[in-house]
């Protein structure tokens, strides 16, 4: 168990993550945040990275007792993955073991500042007048000096500063529309999931019936869409999200009845 509380920003209640749920639900940013610190003081105590295996939608729906819930959440990028392997992303970052004693640290050391700077400010009041005034001057003329001798930033050959822009979040047709625009492939042949997939024992036949599938149900209307197809393809793999192999004693991997199911649906493209 990583602790008995867990780190919550005191202006959670304004994040438009929070209103967008709210808005989807129907209840007030208060009733949001509520129901997120009991679904994450849960994850914090019986999940170690934030993964939670076995979770579905409609389960943190019934926990939170707010119908919609976790699919608003899905749509804040506050949720990741699929049923039976829902992600709570950058939980361990925020709510770990490590990640606490950090939070406790830097409040620490932010608390021992600040008594350092007021100290020395009744050091400063109670000094001469004329000196103060002469080391605020002095001071003034060096960020005067400074400011003026600071270089602006070279802008990249043949133009202006570029913004980055943070990547949109897009349907996975939108994604395999890119991919044919830029002849290249949704799942490049470098990607690590191949790896993973030798180590594992993954058959190349099962991976590509899982990539079929993949495509069917996230290719229907209405479905999820993400910022990054390729890692979110990676991640399905390993949590095994549609179960359509297990893993025997032997080490053997076998379809199970609903991967037999993807098989027949799929026909020629699976085999």
């Amino acid at each position: 168990m990583a602790g008995e509380w867990i780190k919550m920003r005191h202006d959670l209640v304004d994040d438009p993550a929070v209103v967008l749920i709210a808005s989807r639900t129907g209840i007030d940013e208060y009733g949001v945040v509520g129901r997120l610190q009991k679904l994450w003081s849960w994850a914090d105590r019986h999940t170690v990275d934030g993964n939670a295996m076995s979770v579905t939608r409609s389960w943190i729906d019934r926990y939170v007792s707010c119908p919609g819930f976790a699919d608003a959440m899905f749509e804040a990028d506050w949720l990741e993955g699929d049923d039976g392997a829902i992600d709570i992303p950058k939980f361990e970052v925020h709510n770990g073991e490590s990640a606490k004693k950090r939070a406790l640290g830097n409040k620490r050391v932010a608390l021992s500042r600040s008594k350092q700077r007021d100290g020395n400010a009744e050091g400063n009041a109670d000094g001469n007048s004329e000196s103060n005034a002469h080391s605020v001057t002095k001071s003034v003329t060096r960020e005067e000096k400074n400011k003026n001798s600071k270089q602006p930033p070279i802008p990249p050959k043949g133009g202006e500063i570029v913004e980055t822009k943070k990547r949109p979040i897009i349907a996975l047709k939108t994604f395999l529309e890119q991919c044919k625009e830029k002849s290249e492939k949704p799942i490049l042949e470098a990607d690590t999931v191949f790896d993973y997939a030798a180590k594992t024992g993954i058959p190349d036949e099962f991976l590509r019936l899982h990539w079929l599938e993949f495509k069917a149900r996230y290719c229907e209307e209405g479905a999820k869409r993400y910022k990054d197809w390729r890692t979110v393809f990676r991640k399905s793999v390993r949590g095994n999200w549609f179960k359509l192999w297990w893993i025997g004693a032997d080490g053997a991997c076998a379809l199970t009845t609903v991967g037999e199911q993807a098989k027949r649906a799929h026909g020629r493209d699976a085999a």
